[in-house]
């Protein structure tokens, strides 16, 4: 891994090559951003979706008066 560095005065550009323990902190940093977002469940499937479409019409009819 490396780092770009740039003097704003001069616009001289060097690139850097990070030790060891630079690249060891940015995966561990990058680790640590990865476990705290949040997961996205996965979409519902076709059997879902009509399971809770049978749910919901059962109910329906339960407070429909005949």
């Amino acid at each position: 891994m490396e780092r770009i560095e740039v003097n704003v005065q001069t616009g001289e550009v060097k690139t850097i090559q990070l030790t060891a323990e630079e690249v060891a902190a940015a995966q561990a940093q990058y680790a640590a951003w990865q476990a705290s977002q949040p997961t996205t469940p996965p979409a519902p499937t076709l059997a879902d979706l009509q399971a809770q479409l049978a749910t919901l019409t059962a109910q329906i009819d339960a407070l429909t008066p005949k």
